[in-house]
């Protein structure tokens, strides 16, 4: 947070839209899932999600080191652990998450398998060369800092190496000006495409290995977030604010509305270090 949100009001607003994205969501994976079969909830998918991830990886091993960024609640990081009996680090820059994490990571025997740092891409307190693979949902899809972010993970990542990481992304087709505007007020720093993602790879020193085109999730993932807003609509303004509650379903509705448009793509795409 920068000084002037330092407040105890901020602080305690920003408390309760993480409290929100978890009853929202049903749980801890506060990312997009794959919906199959389409009766699965929000974080039911998500870990769906994370066990496609696994599947489109080289097999795990006790001696893998994973690096998980923007690692949140940690959900994925302690399954993935547990899953593949390895080691898994744990980046992310929010206190209370990790805090949290860390609660469970004791509470599930994991403190030997599992770690918490609190960082980002501005500060990677790891050795070159430590990990063997480096995992991100979603993160990539709201930050401006993507290139930076390619650098960054490059100079911790081991040779042949792999990163995988899901994204919402923009249509290789392009738009019109009506879905021009309502990228623009998506909640998201920068939305590109999977050619610009490839090519900030390539810039990173990362070779493009695999894709994975999931974006028919996208409009039932944003159909149940928004069906759970509006038959939960009151319990929610009373946790938060009516404010914050309509943002939420203009920002779902706009993203919905563009993947029903072939706007909005959504995917796993993965990578292999390259040494520069």
């Amino acid at each position: 947070m920068t000084k002037s949100d330092s407040s105890p009001t901020v602080f305690n607003e920003l408390e309760k839209s993480k409290q929100f994205y978890r009853n929202l969501w049903g749980g801890d994976d506060l990312h997009v899932g794959i919906y199959r079969p389409a009766k699965l909830s929000p974080t039911e998918a998500g870990r769906k999600t994370t066990d496609k991830m696994l599947k489109l990886l080289p097999r795990l091993k006790r001696a893998s080191k994973v690096l998980i960024i923007q690692s949140g609640f940690g959900t994925a990081a302690r399954y993935i652990a547990t899953k593949g009996k390895c080691k898994v680090e744990c980046l992310n820059d929010d206190e209370v998450q990790n805090a949290f994490n860390e609660q469970q990571i004791a509470e599930e025997g994991l403190e030997k398998m599992v770690k918490v740092t609190l960082g980002d891409i501005d500060y990677m307190p790891y050795a070159p060369d430590t990990f063997d693979v480096v995992i991100a949902q979603d993160s990539f899809s709201i930050t401006s800092k993507k290139r930076a972010m390619f650098r960054a993970i490059h100079r911790v990542v081991k040779p042949e190496g792999r990163l995988i990481f899901s994204a919402l992304m923009r249509a290789e087709n392009g738009c019109d000006a009506s879905a021009e505007q309502l990228i623009e007020q998506l909640p998201v720093e920068e939305l590109i495409s999977e050619e610009d993602y490839q090519n900030d790879a390539r810039r990173g020193f990362f070779q493009h290995v695999y894709s994975l085109d999931l974006s028919d999730n996208l409009p039932i993932h944003f159909e149940k977030l928004l069906g759970t807003l509006e038959s939960e609509r009151e319990t929610f303004v009373e946790q938060i604010s009516k404010k914050f509650v309509h943002q939420r379903v203009k920002a779902y509705q706009g993203f919905g509305e563009l993947a029903d448009r072939g706007c909005l793509k959504w995917g796993i795409l993965m990578f292999q270090k390259m040494n520069a």
